[in-house]
């Protein structure tokens, strides 16, 4: 529920005013009804509290959903090609709360539907021990829930991963790039093998912990591998380093798991 509560605010924050912290966002609107307060990272403890946390978000997101800008919300939808009938909002004051969730629920499922992986598309895919290397999506086994793949380097090997250990090869809008992102960075070439394969360039499970504003709209990227020798990655590859420094143009974001699963499970 967090992560889709982030993907909500994580769009909205990035149409109308800048990112910011969504723990922080919903921590404001909790305190402006003069309920207790709390922080979003903290354990919780029981069922109870569990329950009121809950409660909680929905009533924070239902702010967040209608205090937004309408008439640029519209505009968004219109680039998008959603049709939801007459638009609400514009000239006529704010939007009910159910025209607006309905717009904003539109708007998220159409991201989420961008960013799964389909037949066709060139994507960052696991090989074997954490090391992800490009390729093109042949077909979905549903039996399974796995993509056959081909290999950008021809190789025949672990053509089969899990739908959820793939991503799609697209350069990062700058709004989905911040610190605390799961993504896949390029670290290390690797030659070809006569008959067997081409060589290539390896990417890895990594999180950004710094970034800093460049030119061009784009951000330079700071982070560190997710996986390591415990975890029975391979870490003695030529050019490894525990920490990267790229630009955000060279990282793929890595994919939502649950977007995943429920997209591909329905089918």
């Amino acid at each position: 529920l967090f992560t889709e509560v982030k993907l909500l605010s994580s769009g909205i924050n990035a149409e109308y005013g800048g990112p910011c912290k969504i723990s922080d966002t919903i921590e404001s609107y909790i305190a402006q009804d003069g309920r207790i307060p709390f922080k979003m990272d903290t354990p919780v403890s029981g069922e109870s509290e569990f329950s009121t946390r809950m409660e909680y978000l929905a009533d924070a997101i239902k702010k967040m959903i209608t205090t937004v800008n309408t008439e640029r919300e519209t505009q968004r939808l219109q680039l998008l090609n959603i049709q939801e009938g007459p638009q609400v909002g514009v000239g006529n004051g704010p939007p009910s709360y159910d025209q607006a969730l309905a717009l904003e629920q539109a708007r998220v499922g159409q991201d989420i539907r961008e960013r799964v992986p389909q037949v066709g598309d060139h994507v960052i895919a696991h090989w074997q021990k954490h090391s992800y290397f490009t390729a093109t999506i042949v077909k979905f086994i549903k039996s399974s829930m796995k993509f056959e793949i081909r290999w950008d380097d021809q190789d025949e090997s672990g053509r089969f991963p899990d739908v959820t250990m793939v991503a799609l090869d697209k350069v990062p809008e700058r709004w989905e790039v911040s610190v605390g992102s799961r993504v896949f960075f390029p670290q290390g070439h690797y030659c070809g093998q006569a008959g067997v394969r081409t060589g290539g360039m390896r990417y890895h499970e990594g999180i950004v912990t710094k970034t800093e504003p460049c030119s061009g709209n784009r951000l330079r990227c700071h982070g560190h591998h997710l996986k390591g020798g415990a975890d029975d990655k391979w870490v003695t590859y030529k050019d490894y380093s525990f920490t990267f420094c790229c630009m955000s143009d060279d990282l793929r974001v890595a994919p939502n798991p649950y977007n995943v699963t429920h997209a591909y499970s329905n089918m």
